[in-house]
């Protein structure tokens, strides 16, 4: 063999090992629901509505009785007062298994809008408690997290179709 295929088996090698230890990194539980949290809000922020149907999982079921269809459907007409929409998160837990994860964060919301978009604003940021979503992890992909629960026990809304 000559002195060049070693070298680039070598090189090719490395980079096969890098990519791999690299991906085991970043599977691990605790980055992944800590990247979908994030990514989450940023579909939020954009109301990019296919991908947040996309994090929550179709069992997904709150306090308020929302499900993924009437949780995506309001939250849509409530966020489509927004010019602009900013949510800025103070993190204050999170903890992880391999098959289930909790978040909890503190979100202000800060952007222009309507009307409606000042009352929505209002009322999420003058809570004191923080938010927890409850997230889980079912397929044996490591990046397949879906969103199960989101509650905050100070905020108070009307149930889904009694408005």
């Amino acid at each position: 063999m000559s002195l060049r295929f070693k070298m680039t088996a070598l090189l090719a090698s490395l980079g096969v090992l890098t990519i791999a230890f690299r991906c085991l990194w970043l599977w691990q539980p605790d980055r992944q629901l800590l990247l979908h949290q994030a990514h989450l809000r940023a579909a939020l922020e954009r109301r990019d509505w296919a991908s947040v149907q996309s994090f929550i999982d179709p069992a997904y079921a709150d306090r308020w009785g929302y499900t993924r269809d009437t949780g995506i459907r309001d939250a849509r007409q409530w966020l489509s007062q927004f010019f602009s929409l900013t949510i800025i998160v103070q993190p204050i837990a999170h903890q992880s298994s391999p098959t289930a994860g909790a978040v909890t964060e503190r979100w202000t919301l800060d952007g222009a809008g309507t009307e409606m978009a000042a009352m929505v604003k209002d009322r999420v940021n003058s809570l004191q408690s923080p938010f927890t979503f409850q997230w889980q992890h079912t397929t044996w992909k490591p990046w397949h997290w879906t969103l199960l629960r989101v509650d905050n026990p100070a905020l108070q809304l009307p149930a889904p179709d009694t408005y």
